[in-house]
């Protein structure tokens, strides 16, 4: 019964993706109508942050054209989800939906700010420093910190992030369905070696090692900083005015160091024994495997969260440098070289590396047994390659 039941779950999914995209965009599409029409919460402008740099590109533009921007997005998106629900095959017609909703996508990404990333990162922080060491941000009061993170522009900005998780999870599940792939799993009859486990196993790993590596530079700084040590073009100088004017910043700031930190070393994990089994240090657990659902989810949470966060930093670090008219070299050496611009390619890495995660622990399906071929591509091996001489095995497809 309850197998039956996970069946038909799994067979539903792709037009549980598209259903779940189209409430998304039209419910999106009301407010954006309700905002044209004057009500409340319109989530941009420069009154929600003092910044003298726009933290949002939206916040730079009248409400009138960025209400404007958001209504068009959302008519493209529902028109081409609308697409996916009466076409079954991949025609012209499909293909430019499907690039109209990457295309929104990317514009979400652009579009986002830093403040959902700052609305999951600083909160903890915040509550462990006001805990252990009674300094948190210039002793500003629980409520007031926490309604200040989850703002109108956070709770907007965490909106659009889960409107890019359904509409690329409703593009794939359409493509799916229309390339034959197996009502069950999704494989396609023949699979590309990099979505088997062993190609996974290979482009995943470099992913993981970018993705461990990024964070690690800020941490560097951040420590530097909070031990009195000049670093990221902070002088002992301004270092020492800043721990007098907000007692406890370099605290916090070592705070969200040691979170980067400690994401990079469970990210290790997406390619690792230990991320696949429970490690000996885990009481209870130890030994047992473990759902690939438990890195998943936080993993691709992440990685959701950095893109568009990280595009904003640097955007708004190059304004500040040129808006400086007397910038001299170190300034624009310092920009080249912070440490923030790797936050670009760590979102991007880690969820490359869950991709590859995902597709190296899910099993071979019961119904088409598709996971159990061998791959084809780059990676094929000798056996269905014939003389080639590509190195390979055919166990790869596994």
């Amino acid at each position: 019964m309850f197998g039956t039941r996970r069946q038909w779950w799994r067979r539903s999914a792709g037009r549980r993706w598209i259903a779940l995209a189209l409430a998304w965009a039209a419910i999106y599409l009301v407010f954006a109508l309700a905002w044209a029409a004057g009500a409340p919460g319109y989530p941009y402008g420069r009154h929600w942050d003092p910044s003298p740099v726009p933290v949002s590109l939206l916040d730079a533009v009248p409400a009138q054209a960025g209400v404007t921007v958001i209504i068009a997005g959302t008519g493209l998106v529902l028109i081409s989800i609308g697409r996916f629900l009466i076409t079954a095959t991949g025609r012209l017609s499909a293909r430019f939906a499907t690039s109209t909703i990457l295309v929104c996508c990317l514009g979400l990404v652009l579009v986002g700010d830093y403040r959902p990333l700052m609305a999951v990162a600083r909160v903890p922080i915040f509550l462990i420093t006001r805990t252990f060491w009674h300094v948190a941000e210039g002793r500003v009061g629980v409520g007031e910190f926490v309604s200040a993170m989850f703002s109108i522009p956070a709770l907007h900005g965490f909106w659009q992030l889960g409107g890019i998780l359904v509409l690329l999870m409703a593009t794939v599940e359409f493509w799916r369905r229309t390339r034959s792939g197996c009502s069950d799993c999704g494989r396609p009859p023949q699979l590309s070696w990099w979505t088997t486990r062993s190609g996974a196993r290979r482009w995943g790993l470099i992913a993981t090692i970018i993705a461990v590596i990024c964070p690690i530079p800020y941490a560097v700084t951040r420590y530097m900083l909070l031990f009195g040590f000049p670093a990221d073009g902070i002088s002992r100088a301004l270092i020492e005015q800043g721990e007098a004017q907000t007692p406890g910043i370099w605290i916090f700031g070592a705070g969200l160091a040691t979170l980067g930190v400690l994401g990079a070393v469970l990210t290790l994990g997406l390619s690792q024994r230990w991320g696949e089994r429970w490690p000996f240090w885990v009481p209870i657990l130890r030994g047992r495997p473990i759902n690939p659902v438990v890195a998943i989810i936080p993993a691709g949470f992440v990685s959701l969260l950095w893109p568009g966060s990280s595009l904003m930093l640097v955007r708004v670090n190059l304004q500040k440098t040129l808006a400086d008219s007397g910038a001299a070299a170190p300034d624009v050496a310092h920009l080249l070289l912070s440490p923030m611009n790797l936050w670009v390619f760590w979102g991007f890495a880690l969820a490359g590396a869950t991709l590859a995660y995902w597709l190296r622990r899910r099993p071979d399906c019961a119904t088409c047994h598709r996971g159990e071929e061998p791959m084809r591509g780059v990676w094929r091996s000798r056996s269905t390659d014939g003389a080639t001489g590509i190195v390979g095995t055919a166990a790869e497809g596994r």
